[in-house]
């Protein structure tokens, strides 16, 4: 474990405010001495986001403390006792809270859809607590976790009635976890991911020709649910939560798939513009593109395994 790794987990022994604040002090102290920060994301921002060099070298800036703050928030919900994570959360915003009581009200499945922005893990544990506590609980990952990863995602076993964590490379498993999930499951899956998780569909993204792994239709239509879509903008004391357009999936034809991929990639460019430096997504985004995009488009430095280590994006 490297000293700095050791840092971040102490600090997330800290409330919430406290921890944001010491971890912003020390990143700044240290920008002087790091020669690889920003990932060299500022081409790929700059391209994308149309902003000059400028803008685009202080985002990728400040991507890199939001990769640095998610890996901090990890360990914080692995560190923390129940008390103080709900008084962590005693700030939190959410941007539709009589959409979302509406929804779970209605005891109907549903699929929690949220990016990878922010605080995401912590976002979801908040959704869930506030909304769906004691309903069954099913997360699916695309790969396997780390012991802290694991650890993690246990606290949720502490708000669920009961918790299932499907690997979605175990295609033989999916029939079974889809039963688990009916008749008022919650089911949590990402929205923003690349063709190679499966199930890939066509659709544009910051105005490319793009491909994204659609499997939620699937379990949509199956678990007759409604999926919502958020994403978490994760300020100095607090996080704030914001849902998109829910929708159910009824049809099942080329064109539907078609028409749902590219309100999905809507979607997600609605939520990355809310605060773009906090799309922990940007040093993967030639994922999502075929190869006659990837060949002209300007690459991030292969240097984001800090976050995928931790938080298994």
């Amino acid at each position: 474990m490297t000293a700095v790794l050791q840092i971040i987990k102490l600090l997330g022994r800290l409330p919430l405010a406290s921890r944001r604040r010491a971890l912003r002090t020390l990143w700044r102290v240290a920008l002087p001495f790091r020669a690889d920060v920003g990932f060299g994301l500022e081409r790929v921002v700059e391209k994308y986001l149309k902003i000059g060099a400028g803008p685009a070298r202080r985002l990728a800036l400040e991507h890199d403390y939001q990769d640095t703050l998610l890996v901090m928030e990890w360990y914080a919900s692995i560190s923390r006792n129940r008390q103080q994570l709900i008084d962590d959360c005693s700030g939190t915003r959410v941007s539709d809270p009589a959409l979302v009581e509406r929804i779970a009200a209605s005891g109907d499945s549903v699929i929690l859809a949220p990016i990878h922005m922010g605080i995401f893990p912590i976002g979801i544990t908040y959704v869930f607590w506030k909304y769906f506590a004691g309903r069954r609980l099913l997360v699916l990952r695309a790969r396997e976790d780390l012991p802290e990863n694991n650890a993690a995602m246990d606290r949720l076993r502490e708000v669920a009635g009961e918790f299932r964590i499907l690997n979605t490379r175990n295609e033989a498993d999916f029939i079974d976890a889809m039963r688990f999930a009916r008749k008022g499951g919650v089911v949590v899956s990402l929205l923003d991911l690349p063709e190679t998780y499966g199930s890939p569909a066509d659709t544009t993204l910051f105005g490319e020709p793009a491909a994204i792994a659609l499997g939620l239709d699937a379990m949509a239509r199956m678990l007759k649910a409604v999926v919502l879509p958020m994403t978490v903008h994760s300020l100095p004391s607090r996080d704030e939560i914001v849902f998109g357009q829910p929708f159910e999936v009824s049809a099942n034809s080329p064109e539907e798939r078609r028409s749902l991929a590219r309100a999905i990639g809507r979607q997600i460019e609605g939520f990355v513009a809310i605060a773009p430096e906090q799309w922990h997504m940007w040093t993967r985004l030639p994922e999502f593109y075929p190869e006659r995009v990837r060949s002209r488009m300007p690459h991030a430095a292969n240097d984001a395994g800090k976050v995928e280590a931790h938080v298994g994006l």
